[in-house]
């Protein structure tokens, strides 16, 4: 008995298959063997590579475990080795910006210091030897400006008096201000400050305090530094003007008056950060040093040179390399001072202030001369003092 209420669903005719002309038809049937060809070669492809990866890690699992123990094959100890160095890429960039910027000018100046009579403006020279050196040393430039002799001697007069008086009195600087336990960080501040001032900018305000400033009225305005000394009945002195006193040996020309007041203002710029490297590490000394050392009865005095100075000597070489570097390599501060001719004739010039100056007459082939022998002095000097100071440092 048929259900009344079932309606037959009747199947919706399937559409007939769109035909093409036999033109476009072809291009269709040729597109579908192109690409089952493309697919055929891309399965036997990797079909064929897999083959040889199963192939390499059966042959490294064989090799790996033998009876002497587990091995690596050299493709494999290859790959580890490059992996291990993947560090080089951290420092690429840095080492890229040396090698522009201080490998390529020390190679260019060794190169160029031997030109004879080379023009870095022209790019010409007369030839190859050492008579750039020659005229360096004996002053025979034949274009005026800055003596060698004299620049190489106030740069190491400077040096090795600012240096080491800065190092001692940051050392004790520091001893103080362990002991200080309150106003500690108010003291830290305030001595660091003049690490943070423009090296110019501060050597022509601390001129100010050395000067003798003549007027209209033909009078005479006095800094501070001649008027505490007029306090106690010494005459005026002119530390930085054109009447400073000097000595005179031979060629040289000694300008003891100025010789001090450079000092000082290296030895006072110089103090902050020295400061900070000497009072960290004093931080980080044990402090059962100092117990066994107050049991014992030893002194102030004892304590410092005998357990805080050797236990700190490593900072110790290390301000003092970086200071002599620095000291050979002074310029700014003597321009602020001194001005733009650092005295009268170069009277206090430095050897940089004498590379400068010949740049700026371009006589380029004196000032790559100096600048090697002002390289190799320095070398010679860091090595001396390395060899120095280890024989007191204590490593903890």
């Amino acid at each position: 008995m048929k259900d009344e209420n079932k309606t037959e669903v009747t199947p919706t005719p399937t559409p007939p298959p769109k035909k093409h002309n036999k033109f476009v038809q072809y291009f269709i049937n040729l597109g579908h063997r192109i690409k089952g060809w493309f697919v055929d070669k891309w399965t036997a492809i990797k079909d064929f590579f897999g083959s040889i990866k199963t192939y390499k890690q059966r042959k490294l699992e064989a090799e790996l475990v033998t009876n002497d123990g587990p091995q690596l094959t050299r493709g494999e100890k290859f790959r580890r080795g490059l992996k291990s160095q993947s560090g080089w890429l951290f420092v690429a960039p840095a080492i890229l910006l040396m090698a522009v910027f201080t490998f390529y000018p020390i190679i260019a100046a060794f190169i160029n210091s031997f030109k004879q009579g080379y023009s870095g403006m022209t790019g010409k020279f007369n030839g190859w030897g050492f008579d750039n050196f020659v005229r360096v040393f004996r002053g025979d430039t034949g274009t005026g400006g800055a003596s060698f002799v004299q620049c190489l001697f106030n740069t190491l007069i400077l040096t090795f008096i600012s240096v080491p008086l800065s190092t001692l009195l940051a050392l004790l600087i520091s001893v103080a201000l362990n002991s200080i336990k309150r106003i500690q960080k108010a003291y830290q501040t305030i001595l660091f400050l003049p690490y943070l001032t423009n090296a110019l900018a501060m050597g022509a305000v601390f001129a100010t305090f050395f000067k003798i400033i003549g007027t209209a009225s033909y009078t005479e305005t006095y800094g501070i530094v001649n008027i505490v000394l007029g306090v106690f009945g010494i005459a005026p002195i002119d530390w930085v003007g054109l009447t400073s006193p000097h000595w005179e040996i031979g060629s040289l020309s000694i300008p003891w008056a100025k010789y001090v007041v450079t000092t000082i203002y290296e030895v006072w710029s110089g103090l902050p950060f020295k400061i900070l490297i000497l009072f960290s590490a004093m931080q980080s000394i044990n402090k059962q040093y100092y117990d066994a050392a107050k049991v014992d009865g030893a002194s102030r005095s004892t304590i410092l040179w005998k357990i805080t100075t050797p236990m700190i000597m490593p900072q110790i070489s290390y301000l003092l390399v970086t200071g002599i570097m620095g000291g050979m390599k002074q310029y700014s501060a003597v321009v602020g001072i001194f001005g733009a001719t650092m005295g009268q004739d170069y009277d206090m010039g430095t050897m940089v202030g004498y590379l400068y100056n010949y740049i700026s007459l371009g006589q380029t082939g004196y000032a790559f001369a100096g600048s090697l022998i002002l390289f190799i002095i320095i070398m010679i000097i860091t090595w001396i003092n390395n060899k120095v100071t280890k024989k007191h440092t204590t490593y903890r």
